[in-house]
Parts: C-alpha cells; sequence; structure tokens
C-alpha cells in the first residue's frame, strides 16, 4: 500500500520525539495497574483472607490483580486505539492532509498508518504493564507459569480490540473537522465500554441485566481470553471453545472495520 510504511513511520517519529508525550504514554498503563489493581482491591472490600477465597471469586485467580491483568490489558489499548484518530483531524486542521493528498499516495494508507502506529504503541504499553504487574505489591502471579500458546492468545487479543477501535474513530474522524466532537464521542463511550465488560470486575459480582450486556461487549471477549491464560499458564480444554469464540468473533468484528475503514478513507478523505 503506496506511503503507509513512511506515514506510519513520521507517526511514531511524533511519538517518541516528544518526550511528555512519550512519557506519558509509557507510564499511564502502570498508574492504572497500581492504582486501580492495589487502592481498589475487591479482595479487601469483601473481607478476603489471602490464599482463602480469592480463586473462588476470581476465577482462579491467585490476587485481584492478576484477575484484572487482562482487562488493563485491554483498556489501556482501548484508550490508546480510540485517541488514534484525533491524529486525522489534527493533519487536516494544521496543513499535513493537503500534502498527503497532492502526493502519490494511496488515501487509505493515511488512516493505516494512524492503525499500525497506535497498534506499536499499544504492544508497547502491554509489555511494560506486564513487567509492572510483577512489581506492585500483591501483585501477578503464573500460579501455573504461561506457555508460547498463552502469548500468542494475549498478543492477538490485545491486536485485535486495538485493530477494532483503532478502525472505529479513524473512521468517525475522517468524517469530522471538529476536534471536540471527536472528544465529546471518545468521552462518551469509553466508560460504558469498560464498566459493561468483564474487565475489572467477576460476572458474579455485576447485576444481572449488566452482565447479560457484558456477554456482547468486545472488551469482555478480549479480557476473558487474556484472563484464561494468565489464571491457567495456557488454554485449557474446558476454556478453548470459549477462547476460540471470543478470537473469532473479534477477528471478524476487526476484518469487517479495517475494510470499513478502507472504503472510508477513500471516499471520503478529500481535505
Amino acid at each position: 500500500m503506496s506511503g503507509l510504511i513512511p506515514l506510519t513511520g513520521r507517526e511514531l517519529k511524533k511519538w517518541y520525539r516528544n518526550p511528555v508525550f512519550l512519557f506519558t504514554g509509557l507510564i499511564q498503563p502502570f498508574f492504572w495497574l497500581a492504582l486501580f489493581g492495589s487502592a481498589i482491591d475487591l479482595s479487601k472490600f469483601l473481607g478476603v483472607i489471602p490464599g482463602g477465597q480469592v480463586g473462588a471469586i476470581f476465577d482462579g485467580a491467585a490476587n485481584y490483580i492478576t484477575f484484572i491483568l487482562g482487562g488493563v490489558l485491554v483498556i489501556t489499548s482501548l484508550f490508546t486505539a480510540m485517541f488514534s484518530g484525533v491524529n486525522i483531524i489534527w493533519d487536516r486542521r494544521l496543513g499535513p492532509m493537503g500534502r498527503f493528498l497532492t502526493s502519490p499516495i494511496r488515501r487509505s494508507s493515511i488512516v493505516f498508518s494512524k492503525i499500525l502506529s497506535a497498534m506499536v504503541r499499544i504492544l508497547i504499553q502491554v509489555a511494560i504493564l506486564i513487567g509492572a504487574a510483577f512489581l506492585v505489591p500483591n501483585g501477578l502471579v503464573l500460579a501455573n507459569g504461561f506457555s508460547i500458546e498463552g502469548g500468542l492468545v494475549l498478543i492477538t487479543a490485545v491486536v485485535l480490540v486495538a485493530l477494532i477501535f483503532t478502525s472505529i474513530f479513524s473512521v468517525i474522524a475522517v468524517r469530522l473537522k471538529d476536534m471536540n466532537t471527536i472528544f465529546g464521542i471518545i468521552n462518551l463511550v469509553n466508560l460504558p465500554l469498560l464498566f459493561m465488560s468483564y474487565a475489572m470486575f467477576p460476572a458474579g459480582m455485576m447485576a444481572n441485566w449488566l452482565g447479560d450486556a457484558a456477554k456482547y461487549n468486545p472488551v469482555s471477549w478480549a479480557a476473558e481470553s487474556i484472563r484464561t491464560v494468565i489464571i491457567n499458564g495456557t488454554v485449557i480444554p474446558s476454556q478453548a471453545g470459549n477462547v476460540t469464540l471470543w478470537l473469532g468473533s473479534l477477528a471478524i468484528l476487526a476484518a469487517g472495520l479495517i475494510l470499513l475503514s478502507y472504503f472510508v478513507a477513500e471516499g471520503e478523505i478529500r481535505d
């Protein structure tokens, strides 16, 4: 795809050449884990004794941080992906978009460069989060080890969520010129996607209607897939069907949205 690699490199240079943006982007995942996982530890609110009933409440996880790590990885991916579309509006307002459109590149390359650069940033954040999870007090416990298969499931889930939401917000940004509008949309949907999912809370602790709605949330599919392999070390036979369904559904949704991004970019990017 003409222009994709140079444009992706441009986006990444904008990221790592801005010290404040780079630092906040890398440290933010740690705050998610340390503050939410440690300060809002549900096992403390429930009066659970470490080593006692934790596993029964948290699907076999040794502690709350182990339980929510998959959710935090997905939420970090979600939030970074949401803001990827903002750069399209900045390029339009500050002038680079006009230069792109007079260059011999495909218009879809402009959008896909934002998607690819966001995915690179997300994968770096994920690596930092996993390392931080071992360092925080009462942190990540891999009671059953971790397999290559488990690592592939984790990366696949994160990448698919990134593709889904970068595509959605890139399509939205292509059709917008007002920065405030996209920020309003982001603020409108991020909390429902977070709290109407299994990212931070066991299904048994949610209201029935909320738990039912969470079953259809892509954030839940990704978080549960990652949680399964973190807790069990790999995809256990009893969960293989669920993980396959969750990842398959994410893949179908991601493929459809990538195609939509392509056609919208080719047809709608004009100035």
